[in-house]
C-alpha cells in the first residue's frame, strides 16, 4: 500500500502540472468576453469592471515612464476600476491583475498606474481598499499576441487567508 501512495504521489508530482496552471487554463476556457461583463467581475468583497482593453506597439504612461515590449511581444492595456462595495476595508492584493493564455501561462503586468503604486521598488503588499471606495487603476502586460483572460484577486480582510484568484474576462488579440 506504502509503494502504491508513494508512486501515485510521484506520477502527480513529476508528470501532471501545478494546480494554478490547471486553474489558469480553466479560467481562460470559462472567461467570457469583456465586453459583455457590464457589471464586472465579482471577487469577494470586491467588484473588478474591466472599462476597456487596447493592444499597443509602445506604452507612455501619464508619469512619462515609456514601455516597448519585448521582441516579438506586444503590449495589451487594461484599464479597470475595483470597487470595494463590502461595508469593511479590504486588502487588494499585489499585482492586482493576471493574464493567462489557453496553456495556463501566466503573466503578470509590466506597468501600472493608478489607485496605488504598482512599480517593483514600491511593492503594495498589504494595500487597504476602504469601505464603499473604488480605484481605477491601469495594466499594461508584455505578451505574446493572442487572446488572454484576466485573473483577478479577490477582496479579503486580514481574517481571510490568502488571496485566491477567480475568473475574469477574454481579452480578444490584437487586430
Amino acid at each position: 500500500m506504502a509503494t502504491s501512495a508513494s508512486t501515485h504521489y510521484a506520477m502527480n508530482t513529476f508528470f501532471s502540472e501545478d494546480k494554478f496552471k490547471r486553474d489558469a487554463r480553466a479560467a481562460y476556457e470559462r472567461a467570457p468576453p469583456c465586453s459583455s461583463m457590464s457589471h464586472g467581475v465579482q471577487n469577494g468583497r470586491a467588484v473588478t469592471l474591466v472599462r476597456d482593453t487596447a493592444w499597443f506597439a509602445f506604452y507612455e504612461s501619464a508619469d512619462g515612464r515609456r514601455l516597448a515590449p519585448s521582441s516579438g511581444q506586444g503590449l495589451v492595456m487594461v484599464d479597470y476600476e475595483i470597487t470595494n462595495r463590502s461595508n469593511t476595508d479590504i486588502i487588494v492584493t499585489p499585482r492586482r491583475l493576471t493574464v493567462t493564455n489557453a496553456q495556463g501561462q501566466l503573466f503578470n503586468e509590466k506597468v501600472g498606474v493608478g489607485g496605488i503604486q504598482t512599480d517593483q521598488q514600491t511593492p503594495d503588499e498589504g494595500a487597504i481598499l476602504p469601505a464603499g471606495q473604488s480605484w481605477i487603476m491601469v495594466s499594461v502586460f508584455d505578451v505574446p499576441p493572442g487572446d488572454y483572460a484576466l485573473m483577478v484577486p479577490n477582496g479579503r480582510t486580514e481574517a481571510d487567508p490568502e488571496p485566491t484568484w477567480v475568473d475574469g474576462c477574454r481579452i480578444p488579440p490584437p487586430t
